[in-house]
């Protein structure tokens, strides 16, 4: 081949090579994408990728451990082959994470010299677009250089990269693919698609929660009823189990739950965040995460966690800070006017995933739960699924607590969403959530209640009482 602008890269002998990729590869000769890998239902992300398949920007699906990363990257090659009429010899897939390809140095460079030369036997600059999909590529040497390098000399080739170690693709990126990739966060699924995975017609419209109105809200009187002990039964199942994709594989709580801490948890902790911060002692941060799970929805300070665990201020700062960039915590800031007073108050902490906070409390029956623990895995939730879908929207979520307090405060592009979470079988006090929106001169509120389904009018004031599972159900 004579192209001098192409990578250098290690050479290695490039019949093995190729003989590896032909065995991961099996649709160069079957045409065919394994059923195995491609199920049929698909997570809600899948129609947001599709979109960016001919953006010549690199996508970045990124995430937890187990939500389904690699599946999406399978169903994205079958749509290539079966809607773009992409020829499957035109992509190639590895992962960072493979025994054979992992021992080669100069992964990326060696695997795409192979690919071109050996395989397809022509130019980096051909006319059809290439498409290459590489899994777990955080754990490949020089990634983001290789990438960088790629797409700075505009080769036909569309990259779809993957990664479960959220810390170190950020760190990485920001240095060397700034504007060159989008990203897109993978989180467990919300309820409303926890219903689809579960062959459940969730009924119910989605909803803007800045858009409810009295009009909006009449909607879901009409249709909440229709399935309203299917989804409460559904509900229950997700507040137990939490939304990983696994779980409809697996279906018992306890395997799940040593799945949960083993596979999940701890291989972050002990694998990607002690490695890349070079932590000695990663059993503190794992204690800090047992601690946030025990109380889950509470408020904190760095002292007060540092106390706790017997290490200073400056490092619980940090270990918090490791369990956000490693998508295991959600961190809401207290609601202020000003971002002075903001990061004055302590921070609320939510866990990813209420299965993953079950796990460690060891939590396998709700029934068994009293009132206010049942409350706080309910807040939790509610507060997690608005924490992804701000993620998404690109809006924010806070808490608010001034003597009286309100469990989520939206801040949606300058409109507050107000909501107060009180699962219980009669709602009585909801001073903190009148409160807050006499304070910011809010006519608009929500309650998310365990069963009352209503709107309250006072003072010019519309209140909107909705069921929790009804309410998470009709956020996409």
């Amino acid at each position: 081949m004579a192209n001098s602008d192409k990578p250098d890269s290690r050479s290695i002998s490039g019949e093995s090579a190729l003989e590896i990729l032909r065995k991961i590869n099996v649709w160069w000769e079957t045409g065919l994408i394994p059923p195995e890998f491609v199920p049929q239902t698909k997570r809600f992300m899948f129609k947001d990728l599709i979109d960016f398949l001919d953006d010549r920007r690199i996508i970045g699906i990124i995430g937890p451990r187990r939500t389904g990363k690699t599946t999406l990257m399978y169903q994205l090659m079958q749509f290539l082959i079966n809607e773009k009429k992409v020829k499957p010899k035109h992509m190639l897939f590895f992962s960072g994470d493979d025994v054979e390809l992992k021992q080669i140095d100069d992964l990326i460079g060696t695997t795409i010299k192979v690919y071109f030369e050996d395989y397809l036997k022509q130019d980096y600059r051909g006319k059809e677009k290439m498409y290459i999909f590489i899994d777990e590529i955080h754990k490949i040497k020089n990634w983001q250089m290789w990438l960088k390098k790629y797409y700075d000399l505009r080769y036909n080739i569309k990259f779809i990269i993957s990664g479960s170690s959220a810390a170190k693709i950020k760190k990485e990126q920001m240095e060397s693919l700034a504007g060159r990739i989008i990203e897109f966060i993978l989180y467990p699924m919300n309820f409303r698609e926890f219903l689809v995975f579960n062959n459940v017609d969730p009924v119910l419209p989605v909803i803007k929660l800045d858009k409810l109105d009295a009009r909006v809200f009449s909607k879901l009187k009409e249709t909440g009823p229709l399935k309203t002990l299917e989804l409460k039964k559904m509900f229950d199942e997700y507040l137990l189990a939490g939304g990983f994709p696994e779980w409809f594989e697996t279906k018992n709580i306890v395997k799940w739950q040593m799945k949960i801490i083993d596979d999940i948890v701890k291989r972050v902790i002990y694998d990607d965040v002690a490695t890349l911060y070079n932590i000695k002692n990663p059993a503190r941060i794992e204690s800090l995460f047992f601690l946030l799970c025990a109380l889950q929805s509470r408020t904190y300070s760095y002292n007060s966690m540092a106390n706790t665990l017997k290490i200073d201020n400056e490092t619980a700062e940090a270990y918090a800070g490791y369990l956000k960039e490693s998508f295991l915590l959600f961190e809401l800031q207290n609601y202020a006017s000003s971002v002075e007073k903001q990061v004055r108050k302590n921070y609320n902490y939510v866990i990813v995933d209420s299965g993953v906070g079950n796990a460690f409390e060891k939590i396998t029956d709700l029934s068994n739960l009293d009132e206010n623990m049942l409350g706080y895995i309910v807040e939790g939730s509610v507060q997690r699924i608005l924490c992804q879908k701000a993620k998404k929207e690109i809006f924010r979520v806070f808490y608010w607590n001034d003597n009286e307090e309100v469990d989520a405060v939206l801040d949606m592009n300058g409109t507050l969403v107000p909501i107060e979470v009180k699962y219980r079988s009669s709602v009585r006090d909801i001073e903190g959530l009148r409160k807050f929106m006499e304070k910011y001169k809010l006519k608009k509120g929500i309650v998310a209640s365990k069963d009352e389904l209503k709107m309250s009018k006072a003072d010019g004031k519309e209140i909107f009482f909705i069921p929790c599972w009804m309410l998470m159900a009709v956020l996409d």
